[in-house]
């Protein structure tokens, strides 16, 4: 189903999508630039899970988009619980087996993913703040 709120939503999944990937780039050439591979990689993985992660929230929202708001606020609470579900099961996966994941640098990943969580929403909110929406109520006909 295609339609005006389908088409905001792609618009912002597009600004956001680019945000990130510009921040990520630099995350990453810094990091490869100032610690080497490790860092570098550790920088590339964090920005993929970022990513990821609100691609597929902001897929959920193109995909409802047209429907009744309480089909979209249940559908975005939905995605984000299982979002944050699947993080926190790679999360205990990782603290779980330090041994396999000792080539994780946490300043990379945490500088990493903290900055390409702000270009995605900066980016996103540059791009809403360019978008029309009518801010008032439809007209009622008389009698209604």
């Amino acid at each position: 189903m295609t339609g005006e709120l389908t088409d905001r939503a792609r618009r912002l999944l597009r600004a956001g999508i680019a945000g990130a990937h510009i921040v990520a780039l630099v995350c990453v050439v810094g990091f490869a630039l100032g610690g080497g591979m490790g860092p570098a990689v550790t920088a590339a993985v964090s920005a993929v899970l970022v990513i990821a992660f609100f691609t597929i929230g902001q897929a959920v929202q193109i995909r409802v988009a047209e429907r009744p708001p309480k089909v979209v606020l249940v559908a975005a609470l939905a995605s984000y619980t299982a979002r944050v579900t699947l993080l926190g099961a790679v999360l205990w996966l990782v603290l779980a087996q330090r041994d396999r994941f000792g080539w994780i640098d946490p300043p990379a990943a945490i500088v990493t993913t903290v900055l390409v969580v702000h270009g995605w929403l900066l980016a996103e909110f540059r791009a809403y703040r360019r978008l029309r929406i009518p801010a008032f109520d439809t007209p009622r006909p008389p009698g209604e």
